[in-house]
């Protein structure tokens, strides 16, 4: 069950498991105040060999100097 984090005017951040069905919440449930809910960080990864493990799509970062890679476009040596 996917775990949602709320934030809280009176507690602060919160964290809830719910199921993806459900819907969001809309007040605490300890304090009864409005709660928005926060986007946080997936926990998509991609692990193991193929185009994500073998540099597809442009050169290293250590190739360009581009901390982020060639990878992305804007770089004069990612068509070199």
């Amino acid at each position: 069950m996917p775990i949602y984090e709320y934030d809280c005017r009176r507690c602060g951040t919160f964290e809830v498991h719910q199921k993806m069905a459900d819907a969001p919440l809309t007040t605490h449930d300890t304090c009864g105040e409005p709660v928005t809910k926060r986007m946080s960080v997936s926990s998509f990864a991609l692990k193991g060999g193929g185009w994500a493990a073998d540099g597809y799509g442009g050169k290293d970062a250590a190739a360009c100097g581009n901390p982020a890679g060639c990878g992305g476009g804007g770089c004069a040596m990612a068509d070199a």
